[in-house]
């Protein structure tokens, strides 16, 4: 206790003066405005003579076109050094990683690593000082409730996309209404586990890429159900709302896990095209429509394929397959 209360007493200290030296830094930076104010936005600025590019060579401000030297004192706020590629961009830049909204202290905080200052693994007679020093720094890190219940949150939508193989556009936008409700005190008294899902269900919906409530439950540790309601709770409360999802958003999916051809996939849009302007099917599945579609299609085309097939893909039974297939036949009338 008396090691962790120290070491909020100096985190406190740190970023007392990590602030102070922001606002230092940002009154020099403001008197350097004010001193000369080319020097800022000198690369998208004309040169006085001629009107051409001014570009920056060894701390000066030249005219790229009449070589006229505007500035002699430019400030170079780039690095020092010089890269040819990425991996030697990667190697010799020496800052940290960027911030994310997909970590509860954006990613800015300190880590203790698993090596020693040169690299090499620590010796067994250290490794658990430095396992047990790395525990009480995440203790210390996450001080309140609300922090513990954010960062296991956004650790679950972590572990939960990168199972469902999402990008990380969708993780963030996943994250960012998980902070939105937990500031808001909506996590309080619920599953964490299923406000993570809901908020990963809903920001895969956003952008067009939807996944279905059962492959979301397969890979976190709480019902369909609960997903549904902690997704309704969350649509509710946070005034989202969201189009209803068309069957065309899973096709390309579902003919990618089963091996498909593009023309199959061409052929499944037209069919879901066709049988949307009709309207019949409006209120039914989109997820069972376009199963139905990805069959009829794989048939006209001669593709082999089997309900079974389509059933482990898209998580609808096989029957409701078949009933949806021949519902689709009979709508739009083809002869397969």
């Amino acid at each position: 206790m008396i090691f962790i209360k120290k070491y909020k007493f100096y985190e406190i200290r740190f970023i007392f003066l990590l602030k102070l030296d922001s606002i230092q830094k940002k009154e020099s930076d403001k008197k350097e405005e004010n001193l000369n104010l080319d020097l800022m936005d000198g690369k998208d600025k004309e040169c006085p003579e001629c009107g051409g590019k001014l570009v920056t060579a060894e701390n000066e401000l030249v005219c790229d076109n009449c070589s006229l030297v505007v500035d002699e004192s430019f400030i170079d706020r780039g690095p020092e050094w010089r890269a040819f590629s990425a991996e030697e961009e990667d190697e010799k830049s020496r800052t940290g990683t960027p911030s994310t909204v997909t970590r509860h202290d954006k990613g800015l905080s300190t880590e203790i690593g698993f090596k020693d200052r040169y690299g090499k693994d620590l010796p067994p007679e250290k490794k658990s000082q430095f396992y047990r020093l790395r525990r009480l720094h995440s203790q210390g890190k996450r001080i309140t409730g609300k922090e513990k219940s954010l960062s296991v949150g956004l650790q679950e939508i972590h572990r939960m996309s990168s199972q469902l193989h999402l990008p990380k556009a969708i993780h963030e936008i996943a994250a960012t209404i998980y902070k939105s409700a937990s500031e808001k005190g909506l996590i309080k008294g619920r599953s964490i586990e299923s406000m993570a899902a809901a908020t990963l269900y809903l920001s895969s919906r956003f952008y067009d890429v939807p996944r279905t409530l059962d492959e979301v439950a397969e890979v976190s540790r709480v019902s369909r159900k609960e997903i549904a309601r902690a997704e309704r709770y969350i649509s509710r409360e946070l005034e989202i709302s969201l189009k209803p999802t068309s069957p065309k958003d899973y096709v390309s999916r579902f003919v990618s896990k089963l091996d498909l051809s593009n023309e199959c996939q061409k052929k499944s849009i037209e069919i879901i095209e066709e049988v949307n302007n009709g309207g019949a099917f409006s209120g039914k599945s989109p997820v069972s429509i376009a199963a139905a579609a990805i069959y009829i299609a794989a048939k006209i085309l001669d593709e082999k394929i089997t309900q079974k097939d389509l059933s482990e893909v898209s998580k609808i039974s096989a029957v409701t397959i078949r009933k949806r297939y021949k519902d689709l036949i009979e709508e739009i009338d083809i002869e397969i």
